[in-house]
């Protein structure tokens, strides 16, 4: 009995999804409250911060971005680039391929001291790890100055409804920011640009559509085929492709201490009066956007200081003084 196009792509997704499903990501950000939908919605905001160390107690932030650097490639180059790397070691014993790929990796990201590319990388891993989407567009290679940021979303992710067999795509967006209230809005403003395409809109799905079915790179014939089906308008597939949205919200807390004190000590009253707070000003964002009716995967994640982020991305890629 052969499979219908929904099972095929969800078989075949899991096969795309990098790391192993038991990876801890709790090693690198810390959980602190229960899930929640913003009321009115149906985003769906999962609660991170920085795990700390034993010693100091302070955020990890040389961690996380340790962790992140190791994503470059798997984030910045294609499958069929990483496949012929591989290919090399197994026939000629040197890894000469990875390491070009690294380096070609490391050069596509901005030097800019405001640069949000930490904040996609981010998003990559937690849509990777936590969530199980595998990234289906690699758009950094189409990149066309390596001191912009690509145009579009910040990453395309898929996945398949779990009732429904719709073809999902995610469209990413990360925003790193001191104040909450601007990251939202900057954050629901982006979205709307990508999942609504309203006229004149500066973001548009179209262009990541496009590159998506003209250059897909999946070194899976068996999905790229299924893939095709559902993002070719001349067939029926393509009435079953859900748009959704992908969004990860870093925040600088001014009272960042006294939420972990309250982690700690498991103040659960006062970390869930927070949480409510941020989560109804989030509703808020939506509302004016008109998102309240999308899918949205939001990781919300308040920072002692998000620019120190910033600013440690720069340094381990090796551009913090305009180096290249």
């Amino acid at each position: 009995m052969s499979l219908s196009p929904p099972d095929i792509l969800a078989a075949e997704l899991e096969r795309l999804v990098r790391g192993i499903a038991d990876d801890d990501v709790s090693a690198y950000l810390e959980s602190f409250a229960t899930e929640t939908t913003a009321t009115g919605t149906k985003a769906l905001i999962r609660w991170h911060r920085l795990t700390h160390d034993a010693t100091l107690n302070q955020p990890q932030i040389e961690k996380l971005v340790g962790k992140l650097f190791h994503q470059l490639v798997n984030f910045a180059c294609t499958r069929s680039e990483i496949e012929a790397a591989s290919q090399r070691y197994e026939e000629h014993g040197t890894a000469e391929g990875f390491s070009a790929l690294q380096e070609k990796a490391r050069r596509l990201f901005t030097h800019a001291e405001t640069t949000g590319e930490v904040g996609e990388l981010l998003l990559y891993f937690l849509a990777e790890r936590l969530l199980r989407y595998p990234q289906v567009l690699c758009k950094m290679p189409h990149k066309t100055n390596p001191n912009m940021h690509a145009h579009g979303a910040d990453g395309v992710h898929g996945s398949v409804h779990p009732e429904h067999g719709h073809l999902r795509l995610h469209w990413g967006e990360a925003k790193l920011y001191t104040q909450l209230g601007k990251a939202l809005d900057e954050c629901c403003a982006s979205l709307a640009e990508l999942l609504l395409s309203p006229a004149g809109a500066a973001k548009s799905k179209t262009r990541d559509i496009e590159l998506l079915r003209d250059f897909m790179d999946l070194e899976n014939p068996a999905i790229e085929e299924v893939l095709q089906q559902y993002l070719d308008p001349d067939r029926v597939l393509s009435n079953k492709v859900e748009f959704c949205g992908l969004a990860v919200v870093g925040f600088d807390l001014a009272d960042y201490e006294a939420l972990c004190q309250e982690v700690v000590e498991a103040r659960t009253e006062l970390i869930a009066a927070r949480v409510e707070a941020w989560s109804e000003k989030l509703a808020k964002a939506l509302g004016k956007h008109a998102l309240v009716g999308l899918t949205i995967d939001v990781f919300c994640i308040p920072f002692k200081d998000v620019g120190a982020l910033r600013s440690e991305f720069l340094r381990v890629l090796g551009v913090s003084n305009g180096q290249r």
